[in-house]
């Protein structure tokens, strides 16, 4: 069921959530109920092989939306996907697996609608974060991390935590300049928003964030390739300063 517009939209990228989903929608429309705002939640459904699509359906209000294609494209190609049919000023990316407490949430809105920020985002390294994670998952992060600095100059501590907001200009003025599907989404989406002069504030996770996914080596591989593309595309083709800036 679709909505005309909305203060807020909420996109969660879901693939084989048919466990999970139906709690996250629940929690999410719990604390959005607090905020006494318009809001829309879109759920895109990243070609499921479970029944993660009926799930969905089973709990959906006049607030959610689900979108759906047959084929995995990865999480970057369903958030924007998503943004597409979206209608809110402010616009979530949120992962749909709660992981990430939903009352981060009501942190991220607060602190976008701050004059002068055009983004925010969760740092699981921000120093008053809460993180519930294996020794492994700690390096990984931290390792990716400082190549993701080192290679493309971003000064953010965090890029891959999966609870982000943006100003709608924001993602409207540079999705075009967007190459990556998966992996390393969050990264070039980032770079693209420093090279064209938007600000980006981190905010810590006050709520646990509990990592429990394990990585495979052939993902690990596949997101050191991407940021080495993405490298390429702002160091050499200078990529991500081909925008026009405009703002509200």
């Amino acid at each position: 069921m679709s909505i005309k517009s909305c203060e807020v939209s909420i996109i969660i990228p879901a693939y084989n959530l048919s466990t999970k989903i139906q709690r996250t929608l629940k929690e999410i429309n719990y604390t959005m109920r607090k905020e006494n705002i318009d809001y829309e939640i879109i759920v895109v459904d990243d070609g499921s092989i479970d029944d993660t699509y009926r799930k969905v359906l089973e709990v959906a209000n006049e607030r959610t939306r689900i979108l759906h294609y047959e084929n995995n494209r990865g999480k970057g190609y369903a958030l924007l996907y998503g943004f597409k049919f979206s209608t809110g000023n402010i616009v979530l990316f949120f992962d749909g697996d709660l992981d990430i407490h939903p009352e981060q949430i009501r942190l991220l809105l607060r602190t976008i609608r701050k004059p002068g920020i055009d983004g925010v985002i969760t740092s699981k390294w921000h120093s008053q974060s809460k993180v519930s994670a294996t020794f492994i998952r700690r390096v990984l992060s931290k390792a990716f991390n400082f190549l993701v600095q080192l290679l493309t100059g971003i000064r953010l501590r965090d890029t891959q935590t999966g609870a982000k907001a943006f100003k709608r200009y924001v993602l409207e003025n540079i999705i075009r300049l967007l190459t990556i599907k998966r992996y390393a989404f969050d990264v070039e989406l980032l770079l693209a928003m420093v090279a064209n002069g938007y600000r980006i504030e981190e905010i810590p996770a006050l709520y646990q964030i509990k990592l429990r996914n394990r990585f495979r080596f052939k993902e690990i591989i596949k997101m050191f390739i991407d940021l080495l593309a993405i490298t390429y595309r702002h160091r050499v083709k200078k990529q991500y300063t081909r925008s026009i800036l405009w703002k509200h």
